[in-house]
């Protein structure tokens, strides 16, 4: 683990990682980070802005880490911690869309177990990044299914309209990745991304300032631009296409215009929470459009002929 790109934990090779640094990583991984120390952050800024979530997100992702290690995990995937990504989204969000009854804590485990199991069988079967899949998949099966079992969910009104806040909106959304709101948040979400990597700290400036710029552009409400809940997918989609597909500024900010238009979409048109599905969308249309992308290349296409 490096802080500030100098060296505080003693570099290990992946298949090598000892199982509480493969956990602290699956939170890092929220930001697509593999750092210790971020997940630190991430961890306090969730629970500051309410207790329980932070107790859901620390359990989810202990017990998503240990069943991947029992069900045969990739050994690379669990030192870079990712198999404990979607189930720490899948607490956090159990816990902000359902009010607190015992129901929702006996959920919490075994969804947490459900999605870890989700996200072995797609990373040994599925060719190209699932990122979120697991984790939003589960969790649209789930609400429709949440009332018989006994969870009740949060009734969360229309937002009323207010001026816009930019400075405020773009922070705000760092810490909606988190399923949480405010500027503390935010402040510790770009923290723990900053102390692994500055330029992804930029990055996701760059996709939540650009959601906010869209969504008051095309006069979105302003309480949901100024909460994050507009630009989170943003955020996420910036620094999953640069961290994932390639590190070029120009298809991040792609990915954060286009990862604020789908899920704008999709939450008008699902009975659901939109949760991720924006950025997970986006990455998977740009990978896309490089698949296809050689061949509109006539250059390339002759090239390859030619030889």
């Amino acid at each position: 683990m490096k802080l500030f790109g100098i060296q505080v934990l003693p570099a290990v090779e992946l298949e090598a990682m000892p199982f509480w640094r493969q956990t602290l990583r699956g939170f890092s991984q929220c930001a697509f980070q593999a750092n210790e120390l971020t997940a630190l952050f991430f961890i306090a800024g969730a629970a500051l802005f309410n207790w329980r979530m932070g107790a859901a997100y620390v359990l989810s992702v202990i017990l998503a880490t240990l069943t991947a290690r029992l069900l045969g995990g990739k050994p690379d995937l669990l030192g870079l911690g990712l198999y404990g990504f979607n189930s720490g989204l899948m607490g956090l969000a159990v816990a902000n869309f359902f009010v607190p009854s015992p129901a929702v804590w006996i959920a919490v485990p075994i969804l947490a177990v459900i999605v870890a199991a989700v996200t072995v069988a797609m990373a040994r079967w599925l060719p190209f990044p699932f990122l979120a899949a697991p984790f939003i998949g589960t969790f649209w099966l789930l609400w429709p299914l949440a009332e018989p079992l006994g969870m009740d969910k949060v009734q969360l009104g229309a937002f009323p309209d207010a001026p816009v806040e930019f400075v405020n909106a773009t922070v705000a959304a760092l810490g909606a990745t988190l399923f949480a709101s405010g500027a503390i948040v935010g402040l510790f979400f770009l923290t723990g991304v900053l102390v692994s990597n500055w330029r992804h700290a930029v990055v996701a400036l760059i996709g939540a300032a650009l959601a906010a710029t869209l969504a008051a552009h095309v006069g979105a409400q302003g309480t949901a631009i100024n909460s994050g809940f507009i630009g989170f997918n943003a955020v996420l989609g910036a620094l999953a296409t640069y961290v994932i597909v390639a590190a070029d500024l120009r298809l991040a900010a792609l990915a954060a215009l286009f990862s604020t238009w789908i899920f704008s979409y999709v939450s008008r048109n699902i009975p659901a929470p939109a949760l991720a599905s924006g950025f997970v969308f986006t990455v998977w249309l740009i990978l896309l459009m490089g698949w296809l992308n050689p061949r509109f290349n006539s250059q390339l296409l002759e090239r390859r002929a030619e030889a």
